[in-house]
């Protein structure tokens, strides 16, 4: 089954204004007009968080939030739960619960999504993807666990991953305590949220944890499937859309190179440590592909990341594995979180029918 890509024309955009973190003039012709509104509205007067240091952000977490992110901790139905990693790290995952006289599952066991969230193995918490969690489960009666990880620098890089990986193990072992069906899970992320998916999605193969044996899903969204292999320039990346996207909005090459100067080893035993963990870990597209879940990949047309995520979705169909690429053009890396831009309820209603077509069959 080849790829699934569709395309949208992008609209006309609006010129900005004298603003704090403009869009570059280069690429106004490229992106929808309601992205341009609502980047003028809610990010242009922010800074660039890769201009501000990792001790400032961590010490003005709210200052520095993007605007689409919320809090839902106190709402009916939400509650969060504890996870040990490996390492006797203790994780937490909010665990987003389906009324049970409104879904379709009655009084449960709930199929469940696992959702990782992004930032560059850098930033992020439990309250950036909260809107796409709770409208997940009020659109499909599941219950979606939203998990927290460890980022870096604080932590080493690979943290974040034992405790996506020990987040699903925790579910498919324990999840009736909750009301979960060990067979009927979903995994996905945004971002580097999706990157923990692509690996996640491989060692489940391996271990024999039945993504692919049961109604399983993985939606990896704008992923990084190439770590390691980060080149000096964008000019040097394989991939054609590091150069294109250089100065995008969002998330460019300035970012990137921020995020790679958080996670990336500084020693030789941190390189050891970093390196021992095997080429699939690092980078997923060079993974072995065969016999992991049906995948649904989402790519933004201005976004540096788009090529490898692309060429990702290539290698799973060539492994003969059922996958939905597809490309949302005219918007940048986090449109999938911007209200009332058209591309990101496109977003919503795609990953929604992805996850009934698992979830309801």
């Amino acid at each position: 089954m080849a790829p699934a890509l569709t395309t949208e024309t992008p609209s006309n955009p609006s010129s900005a204004h004298a603003l704090q973190n403009p869009i570059d003039p280069s690429f106004l012709d490229r992106l929808d007009k309601d992205f341009v509104e609502y980047y003028n509205l809610h990010l242009a007067n922010k800074p660039a968080t890769h201009s501000v240091s990792i001790a400032d952000i961590r010490a003005n977490p709210k200052k520095y939030a993007s605007p689409w992110c919320r809090d839902f901790s106190s709402e009916p139905f939400v509650k969060d739960i504890k996870i040990k990693s490996d390492d006797g790290h203790e994780i937490t995952a909010r665990c987003y619960h389906p009324d049970a006289s409104k879904s379709p599952f009655g009084q449960g066991p709930y199929p469940v999504h696992i959702n990782f969230h992004g930032g560059g193995f850098t930033f992020g918490d439990l309250t950036g993807d909260a809107k796409l969690c709770m409208e997940w489960r009020n659109r499909l009666g599941i219950m979606v666990m939203d998990v927290n990880y460890r980022h870096c620098p604080e932590n080493a890089f690979g943290k974040g991953h034992d405790d996506a990986w020990a987040a699903i193990r925790w579910v498919h072992r324990n999840g009736n305590e909750i009301k979960i069906r060990p067979d009927s899970i979903s995994i996905g992320g945004i971002s580097a949220g999706g990157t923990l998916s692509a690996v996640a999605q491989q060692l489940a193969r391996d271990h024999g944890l039945p993504l692919k044996l049961s109604k399983a899903l993985a939606v990896l969204a704008v992923p990084c499937t190439v770590i390691h292999d980060e080149p000096a320039t964008p000019e040097e990346s394989p991939f054609a859309s590091f150069a294109e996207n250089a100065l995008a909005p969002c998330l460019n090459w300035k970012r990137l190179v921020y995020f790679r100067d958080h996670w990336a080893p500084k020693t030789e035993e941190e390189s050891a440590t970093f390196f021992a963990r095997g080429e699939a870990f690092l980078s997923p597209l060079k993974g072995e592909l065969t016999g992991v879940c049906d995948t649904f990949i989402c790519t933004a047309g201005c976004d540096p990341l788009r090529d490898e995520g692309e060429q990702y979705g290539r290698r799973l169909v060539e492994s003969g594995v059922k996958t939905t690429v597809r490309r949302y053009t005219g918007v940048p890396h986090p449109f999938m979180h911007m209200a009332g831009v058209r591309k990101a309820q496109m977003f919503m209603d795609d990953v929604t029918a992805e996850l009934k077509r698992v979830h309801h069959a």
